[in-house]
Parts: structure tokens; C-alpha cells; sequence
């Protein structure tokens, strides 16, 4: 997941825009550059004793919008013409961005949506620490296939979700829930630098009716206990099993007994992860970006929202719920 931050910034004389400001209550411009459209507004519910109480070189003081075919910035810009504290950013690949900057960087809570091709769709929803995905968050992987309920909502078909504790862009640890022809799967551990599971104390969730406690490497169960339920959540046969790799190839050993007084604490865990209704939580969350996206990009729309209560704490308490659990 990579992304490219436009480059292109119009240049304004501040002087000039705070004596349009305070002579209009408003600076616009548009069109010495074909399509370059450019609107400042004071930052709503600041008053200019507030102003003077902060930095004047670096305290957030417009809201703005700047656009061009192919970039737009919706936000806040300090003095010095930076984005700082939240906005919204169409960037010049046509990925999009609502969240929190910082000196111009992504920094705090955001959600990066990056553009969409024929096959899929990809979301970040968490924390940034200078463009970096650093803290707790989730990536939404959706395949093509979305349909409408029908009260006309898009409902996720197939994807597969990461939820947990980022670090240096990557999910270090957390869950993984995917949905694939209407079965679910959930894996509750570690994951390696190339994304695959990765853990001596895995546990996987296979379509709520098989379940697997062990250790899984690069992606495959190496060794663990597999227990089979029935439709009441009950424990039809279970067994552990060893992979064996010899010089001609792999087989595998199974024993019936071992570790079977632990099956019941394996099954309650299970419950309890499937109790948590990870699909329906995903998504709220996904209906949630939609709704913020919509509004956030149109700048009428965006200079009445309460960023912090209508878009961050609604989503991000979302995220809280399920990565708490």
C-alpha cells in the first residue's frame, strides 16, 4: 500500500489574503492557471483573541479549499500556507485522504482510501505518525462483488479485514477477518513483515464450525489442535496434528488426545471472538467513511462539520469497540 502526496501548491500572498479576509469576510481566486480554484475562509469559532493567544506563524487560522484537475485540498492551512489539524486531500494518483496534519504530514486519525481499481477497493482507517501507519487501525481489502440490501445500503460480499496494532506501516498483530462466498474466517494472532500469519499461538475460525489453536508459519498450519462443532456450537471430533517434512515430502501425524482438556477453553474463546459480530461492525465502519467522504469532499458541506465529533470520534469509536474486544 503506497501512496503519492501532490506536489502542487499554488502560491499566495498572505498579506493579501488577510486584507481580502477582513474587507469580505472571504479570499477567493480562480483561474490564472486553467482549473486552479482557491477559497479562504477565518477558521469557524475562532475568534482573533484566540488567534493572538497562539503562534502567529504556525497557528491554524484558514479554512480552504485549493483544487485543480487533479488535486483538491479541503481544510485547515496555518499562516505559513501549511495543512495542519484535519482535511480532506484528493492527491494527484486519486487516492483520498480525511484526517489530521500536522507541518503538512498525515498525523493523528485518518482514513486513506486509495484509488479504486476493477478488481477491488482498499481503506485504512487508524493512526498516523508523519505519513506513516503507526498505532491501532484497520485496512478493509473489498473485492468486486458489493451488493444492495434492500433498503438500497452497499453490503460487503467479499473482503478481508486487518484489525489491530500497526507499525511502520504494517498490522504487527491483531485479528484478520475475511468474508469469502458468504463463509467467514477469523485468525486471532501475529503476522510477519510480509502480511502472512505468523504465530505459536494462533488461533483460527474456519466458517464458525472449525477450530484451529496452534502455530501457524508463513501462512501455513504447521502443528495444532483442530476441533471440528456442530451447528449447536457443540464438539463433534477433534484431534492434534503434526506437519512432517522428510526428503521426499510432508505427511502429517495426528494424536486424538493430546491437548484435548484444553478443547472446552479453545471453544469458549471462539464464542466469545464470534460474539463480537465482526462483520456487522465492519460495516458501520464502511457506511461510516462513505458518509464522511461525501461530506467532507464538498466545501460547504465541510466548513459545517464538527470534524472531531461528526467524522474522528463516530468512526473512531468504531474502531475502539472491535479492536478493545
Amino acid at each position: 500500500m503506497t501512496s503519492t502526496e501532490a506536489t502542487y501548491l499554488p502560491s499566495f500572498d498572505i498579506n493579501e489574503i488577510n486584507e481580502e479576509i477582513t474587507k469580505n469576510g472571504i479570499y477567493k481566486r480562480q483561474g490564472e492557471i486553467p482549473q486552479i480554484k482557491t477559497v479562504f475562509k477565518l477558521i469557524k469559532n475562532l475568534t482573533l483573541e484566540e488567534i493572538k493567544k497562539k503562534e502567529e506563524k504556525s497557528y491554524p487560522k484558514y479554512f480552504t479549499e485549493i483544487s485543480n484537475k487533479n488535486f483538491k485540498y479541503i481544510g485547515i492551512l496555518t499562516n505559513e500556507l501549511k495543512r495542519d489539524l484535519y482535511g480532506y486531500s484528493l492527491m494527484d494518483n486519486q487516492d483520498e485522504f480525511i484526517g489530521e496534519f500536522k507541518e503538512e504530514k498525515r498525523n493523528g486519525f485518518g482514513i486513506y482510501k486509495f484509488k479504486p481499481n476493477e478488481e477491488e477497493q482498499e481503506i485504512y482507517i487508524g493512526e498516523y505518525i508523519n505519513n506513516i501507519k503507526e498505532g491501532k487501525g484497520m485496512y478493509i481489502k473489498i473485492k468486486k462483488t458489493i451488493k444492495e440490501d434492500s433498503n438500497g445500503n452497499n453490503i460487503l460480499i467479499n473482503f478481508v479485514s486487518g484489525i489491530g496494532c500497526f507499525e511502520n506501516d504494517l498490522l504487527q498483530n491483531g485479528i484478520i477477518f475475511s468474508i469469502k462466498d458468504d463463509k467467514n474466517n477469523i485468525y486471532f494472532g501475529k503476522l510477519n513483515e510480509l502480511g502472512e500469519q505468523d504465530d505459536t499461538e494462533a488461533l483460527f475460525i474456519e466458517e464458525g464450525n472449525k477450530i484451529f489453536k496452534g502455530k501457524i508459519n508463513k501462512g501455513n498450519m504447521i502443528e495444532g489442535r483442530n476441533i471440528f462443532l456442530n451447528d449447536k456450537n457443540e464438539k463433534i471430533k477433534a484431534y492434534y496434528f503434526t506437519r512432517i517434512k522428510d526428503e521426499k515430502n510432508g505427511h502429517f501425524e495426528f494424536d486424538k488426545n493430546k491437548n484435548e482438556e484444553k478443547d472446552d477453553e479453545y471453544i469458549k474463546k471462539a464464542k466469545e471472538i464470534l460474539d463480537i459480530n465482526y462483520a456487522k461492525n465492519i460495516q458501520d465502519i464502511y457506511n461510516e467513511i462513505n458518509e464522511a467522504f461525501d461530506s467532507y469532499k464538498n466545501y460547504d458541506k465541510a466548513f459545517d462539520i464538527d470534524f472531531n465529533n461528526d467524522i474522528k470520534n463516530k468512526i473512531k469509536n468504531h474502531l475502539d469497540k472491535i479492536i478493545m474486544n
